[in-house]
Parts: structure tokens; sequence; C-alpha cells
């Protein structure tokens, strides 16, 4: 006999689920392969952020800041634009032709045109967080004042005083503390207890702040990542997604108990970071570590992505850099044969959209070099209700042509794993293999480098043994 039985998707708070899959990106029908990261830049040591934008003529800017400088990369280098800094933390947003970049500390403002960068004028208070909501930047991460935002002058990045030209200070009374913002035409302003909607009125009251959610707040500043209208970020219930209208959770009963049991709470708040895959319709959440855990969501699917555990510790979004020979020279010594991803890449292609991550030597990529090793589970399962089945063969039912299926057999679906065969994939397709049993959890592994472009279940060859 031959079944067909599909990848599930990933839901390992769901009973009996396999959560072994890892290093797959979730796809319409099954999963597609995770690109290994591919190096964009050179190192620049204890990177703590980064951001690149594209200017009004057409020109990209890649920044990263330190603990101490901000560092724009050109001609194959970091160069500091601004010394003498104190930052704990980097976040960018841009506005107009300037980026803004608060770390903790003063915010700074670089010149995209000019390639300059300069404390930000004006007298703006300390910031750890920024968002440009329609024609004013929003400030807020003030020590002196953690639950106020700070606004600027209509169309003026450096105007901060009080009542002038539109400038405002709003403290806010309940919420706990303030953790994210979201910009565009209307703001988000993400508090420990609140979520707020920020609306222009133009009148004498310039901004209105409508609370759409109270209780359902967000726990890590650096989990919050926006993509247009939408804003993703982690609160002490789950994951969530917020419209602007409510609050949506996203990962309760799939990813949620999973990513808490694995992370301690003060771990995920010094270390989660998010940003939005501007390809895709995926956000993306990084932990650091050895290797480090990389968590999607594709919000259009409604799908989760295994973790793949590369060494990656941050994410951002952005726009890739121009490259002459000379920077691919400097990136790969070892000579152009030596490029991991085709010359015609867009990483190449100066302004266009990209993830890019920061590996654990500091150095900034994206991940679309060769495929990472994946692997697929399907959980224990009755390939025939109250049968012991005796398995013949399988065959991955995908564009693979490496790669092995492995089968663990159980008699009862609560026991412990079992595998008792494991078979490589032959010229034909075809795995044999040679198990039974009345609980059958199958997985698919696939070796880094091979090219495959999606794997969508397993075929399973099999006779019925009858009842036990």
């Amino acid at each position: 006999m031959l079944k067909r039985i599909p990848f599930p998707d990933y839901a390992p708070d769901q009973p009996l689920t396999a959560d072994n899959s890892s290093s797959v990106i979730a796809a319409a029908t099954g999963y597609r392969p995770l690109g290994s990261f591919s190096p964009v830049t050179s190192a620049l040591a204890g990177i703590l952020g980064g951001a690149a934008y594209v200017g009004s003529d057409g020109g990209t800017a890649l920044l990263a800041g330190t603990a101490t400088n901000i560092y724009h990369y050109v001609s194959s280098a970091w160069t500091s634009v601004l010394g003498s800094l104190t930052a704990t933390n980097w976040r960018f947003d841009q506005f107009n032709n300037y980026i803004i970049g608060v770390n903790g500390d003063d915010p700074v403002r670089y010149d995209m045109a000019a390639g300059t960068a300069i404390t930000l004028p004006g007298s703006p208070p300390k910031s750890s967080m920024v968002a440009t909501i329609r024609n004013q930047v929003f400030l807020a991460g003030d020590p002196a004042d953690r639950s106020a935002v700070s606004i600027s002058g209509y169309d003026d990045c450096n105007g901060w005083t009080a009542g002038t030209n539109q400038s405002l200070y709003v403290p806010f009374p309940s919420g706990g503390e303030i953790m994210g913002l979201a910009g565009g035409e209307t703001g988000i302003i993400l508090q420990q207890r609140s979520v707020r909607r920020a609306i222009y009125t133009g009148d004498i009251t310039v901004w209105q702040f409508d609370e759409i959610s109270r209780d359902v707040g967000c726990m890590a500043k650096g989990s919050v990542a926006q993509a247009g209208q939408y804003v993703f970020f982690l609160s002490d219930q789950g994951f969530k997604m917020c419209d602007r209208n409510e609050v949506i959770p996203i990962g309760s009963e799939a990813v949620d108990r999973a990513f808490f049991s694995e992370f301690a709470r003060t771990e995920i708040i010094d270390n989660i970071r998010a940003a939005v895959d501007p390809r895709s319709t995926e956000v993306v959440w990084a932990m650091p570590g050895n290797p480090g855990y990389v968590l999607r969501y594709n919000w259009t699917l409604r799908k989760w992505s295994p973790p793949a555990r590369i060494a990656v510790k941050s994410v951002f979004q952005g726009f890739t850099l121009s490259f002459s020979l000379e920077d691919l020279d400097t990136l790969y010594p070892s000579g152009l044969d030596s490029i991991p991803v085709s010359l015609d890449s867009t990483m190449f292609a100066g302004g266009a959209p990209l993830l890019f991550a920061v590996n654990n030597s500091d150095v900034v990529g994206t991940l679309t070099g060769s495929n990472t090793a994946a692997t697929i589970a399907i959980p224990p399962i009755e390939v025939e209700p109250g049968k012991r089945v005796r398995i013949r063969g399988a065959r991955l039912v995908g564009d693979a042509v490496e790669g092995t299926v492995t089968i663990d057999q159980r008699a009862r679906a609560g026991d412990a794993e079992v595998v008792r065969v494991s078979g490589s994939i032959r010229n034909n397709g075809r795995v044999p293999l040679r198990a039974n049993g009345r609980h059958i959890g199958i997985s698919a592994s696939i070796p880094a480098g091979a090219v495959w472009t999606y794997a969508h279940g397993i075929d399973l060859e099999y006779t019925i043994e009858g009842g036990r």
C-alpha cells in the first residue's frame, strides 16, 4: 500500500507534535530551504545594532553602532562617523534624508547626503526608541521618564521645544514603561501593560492617543518589528500582532510555550532582536547563542517555521549596497569562485530590500547562501487506525536528491522515541526501509549544501499487519 503523508505545520505546543524540525521555512504546502549566512561586510567588533536606508538620490547607507561609536560601511570598510558615545543598544529610523539613531543616551543624526553624523540638535531627551510618524519624530526611553514620548516639531527633526511647531512632551499615567514605537501614517506606542494608537489631529491637541489594548503589552524592547500597518512584538502571554485596531495572538497553542520553556525571561528581555524580511511576509526573531536561534512567522500564511540553529545573534531590515569587484575581492579573498551565491544575486544590487543578520563574529550578512542542513519531522501517527504496519520504503515528496529518511516506531504514541531504521535517497528516489509498529514517526534530513526548493511530505510504502 502507498500513502502520502504531508509534513505538518510547525506547532510544538500541540500534543504529539514533532518539535525536532529545524532550518526550513514554511511554505503554502510543506517547506522550502533556508539559506546559510553569507557575509556582506567585514567584522565590526561589538555591534549593538544596525540599519540600512536609501537616500533621496538613490544612494544607500549601511550604519552600525557600538558602545562608543557609530560607523558607516563604505569601500569595504567600517568608518567611524561619530565617537565618544555611550550606548547600550542601537535603533534607527529615517526622517527625510537623515537617519536618526538612538542608543540609550543622546540621539544622533546621520546626514545621508553629506555622510556625516552629529548629536541630534534641539536638546532632545535621551532615548532608546525612535519612530517617524507622519511628519514628526517620536522618541521614547528617557531614563528620567520611561513612560513618556517626546515629539519633534512638524517636519523638523531638530525642533524639541514642547509647545513650538507642534512639538510635544506626552507622559502616560498608566500602562507602564514604553517598550516600543512603530511609525507610519498613524503610530503605535507599546507599553508594558498597554498598546496605544497615535492619530494626528492637527488641532490644538495635535495628537490623539487611543488605548486599543489594556493589560496586554510588550515585555521586550528588542522584540518589536514593523511591516506596514502591522506591528509584531512579544508579550508576557506570547507573540502578538497589532493591526492598529486590535492586538491579535499569533503564537498561542503554536510556539509560545515552547519558546518560553527554552529561554528565561531575563535572557529574552536582554537579548531578543526582531526584524521583518522585506522580500517576504515574514517576521523574524533572533536569540544569540552558539549557535543562535532564529524563529520566523509568515503572517500571510499564518504559519510558523521551525527554529534555525545558526550562528546569528541579531537581525535588522535594510537595503543592499552596491558592490565593486574590489569590494567582492575583500569579502571573498579566495576568489570569485568562492562566492556562495550568484553575482546576479539581489544581495549585490544596491537599493534592494533585504533582511540582514549579524553573526557571532560581528559580521553583517544575509541568509542567502547555500542551503543549510534541514530536518523536517512528522510526529508519531497511526498510518492505519488501530493497526500495526510494516514499512517497506518511502519517498520524499520534493525535489531533493540527497538526504535520509528515518523511522521512529512505537507501540503507543506516548512511548519514548524508538528509532529503528534510517535510509538514504537512492538514484530512483526511493528510500528502502524495514520497520513495523502501530505509531510511526518519520523525519527527513537534507544535508547542508544540497540543492532543493521544496518538500511537501513523505510517500510511505507499507503493508498492514493487524491490530494489537
